[in-house]
């Protein structure tokens, strides 16, 4: 048979051009980086930007203990994508094609869906429907990719110290006619409703989800209640109480949705009424304008409400000494990029523990050991500042006081629970902090084995609504761990 060998030779050559064409590109894209690089190490490194005004993160020193608690790595790679070589240029493109998104009327901008009315809608407790609004599949930015500890920034920041008396411009602009939105990056949330510079979650909830989270919550009762104190608090939200009057029928009604779970709590679990008290302070800074979370005073009047529900006293406000983040944007500005947002930055007030305290945590699937730590992290800053409180979301934190007053209690929260841990942890012996989404132990091993009293469990009320979130709280119950596990023995004192 005679073979072509002008056809082989085309077969041939096309190969080897294909290679060459491939070995290019990848030369390309290595050169690219590698050029990227150097500029990055050559060129100046900015220490402020204009456009965020804010500090950029810069390299951290060196040491061995920060090395060890992975503090020192996680700021370098913090240090280098706050100082990368035209960053200030792709934050202010990006802000400008978020910008094209969304609905605007009357100065207010709409992303994402507005609630409406369903079949699911929880009654109201006048018994009728709960609004002319509607529910959404509920969803919660603080089911939060703020997830690992490693949100915080660990760039050695020194906060300003603030007097209690002193008012913050955000403090100022903070007017329950406007407040907040949530939503971090990636995550999927019911919408984002900004008005006059402040983000707002809106809610949409539903009968069947808050049903199913008063059902797991009665199953701590069914669990523990014989020997263990259960409480559970549900906390409204920014939009409760910061939505102007005209744009209210966009969210649904949270009152009707806490009243409605706390309806079918049993009888063994004490529910917790952080909802009037918020209320009573709602013309005050206790929400973030940009950022999901609320603020630590808006925590620390729930953890009021919290300590006279379980019969224990707690510190005024005033009595603590108080630190400032100032020119914190948080998840609600980054999940948008809206300018008035931008413009309308917010301030973090945090409280120095007040007691003698040790405070452990744990890294993700890893109960067989824990490293030292501290309740407050006030390094933390830009958009994680919020992560000042225990210092982002670790699966486990425990927190040993001097307090021996007997009461050992477990916190079972989402990010919501980070800045009340920080209050409630200093009225007991012993705390123990599980985020539901990371914790990887045997909350029954837990409990049985560090000799808890009191169990919390506290959520958002979007959070009380949301599958997601319920299902992990359910699991907690029947969850075990194969591996050893470690709870801290180390005591205040040695």
């Amino acid at each position: 048979m005679k073979i072509d060998k002008s056809a082989y030779g085309e077969n041939y050559n096309k190969e080897r051009n294909d290679k060459i064409v491939k070995i290019a590109s990848v030369a390309v894209c290595l050169l690219l980086i590698f050029v990227i690089g150097i500029l990055a190490w050559a060129l100046p490194q900015p220490t402020y930007s204009e456009y965020e005004k804010r500090d950029l993160n810069q390299m951290p020193e060196f040491s061995i203990e920060s090395l060890f608690k992975g503090e020192y790595t996680l700021g370098v790679e913090l240090a280098y994508a706050d100082t990368f070589t035209f960053r200030e240029g792709f934050v202010k493109l990006q802000a400008i094609i978020e910008e094209m998104r969304g609905i605007r009327l009357e100065g207010a901008a709409i992303y994402g869906p507005v609630p409406g009315t369903t079949e699911d809608d929880i009654p109201s407790s006048s018994g009728s429907s709960s609004s002319e609004a509607e529910s959404l599949p509920s969803v919660d930015s603080s089911s939060d990719t703020q997830s690992q500890p490693e949100d915080i920034t660990s760039s050695d920041v020194s906060s300003e110290s603030s007097s209690s008396e002193e008012q913050t411009s955000s403090e100022v602009s903070s007017e329950p006619a406007a407040e907040e939105e949530d939503e971090e990056v990636g995550e999927t949330v019911a919408g984002i409703f900004v008005y006059k510079g402040i983000g707002f979650e809106l809610f949409g909830g539903s009968k069947s989800a808050a049903e199913y989270y008063a059902s797991v919550v009665n199953k701590y009762g069914d669990t523990f209640g014989g020997s263990v104190n259960v409480y559970n608090m549900v906390i409204p939200k920014h939009a409760e109480f910061g939505l102007p009057r005209k744009y209210q029928s966009l969210s649904n009604s949270e009152k009707d949705s806490i009243d409605y779970i706390y309806s079918m709590i049993d009888s063994d679990v004490t529910t917790v009424d952080a909802y009037s008290v918020l209320k009573e302070h709602s013309d005050e800074y206790i929400y973030f304008n940009t950022d999901h979370h609320w603020t630590g005073l808006g925590a620390y009047y729930a953890y009021t409400a919290f300590m006279e529900a379980a019969g224990l006293s707690y510190y005024d406000y005033d009595y603590y000494t108080k630190h400032t983040i100032e020119n914190f944007r948080g998840t609600l500005y980054a999940g948008t990029n809206d300018q008035k947002m931008y413009d309308n930055p917010d301030s973090v007030e945090w409280c120095e523990f007040p007691v003698a305290n040790r405070t452990f945590q744990y890294n993700k699937g890893n109960m067989a050991s824990y490293f030292e730590s501290s309740v407050m992290h006030g390094y933390a800053k830009g958009v994680n500042a919020y992560g000042v409180f225990l210092g982002g979301d670790f699966p486990l934190t425990v927190i040993k006081t001097n307090v021996n007053n007997g009461r050992k209690l477990v916190i079972i929260k989402e990010s919501y629970g980070n800045a009340p841990a920080t209050f409630i942890a200093a009225g007991f012996e012993e705390t123990y902090v599980v985020d539901e989404r990371y914790f990887s132990g045997s909350l029954v091993d837990l409990v049985n084995s560090c000799g808890i009293t009191d169990i919390l469990i506290i959520n958002n009320c979007a959070a009380a609504n949301t599958k997601f979130h319920i299902s992990n709280i359910e699991s907690l119950l029947t969850q075990t761990y194969s591996g050893a596990v470690a709870y801290p023995t180390e005591s205040v004192n040695g």
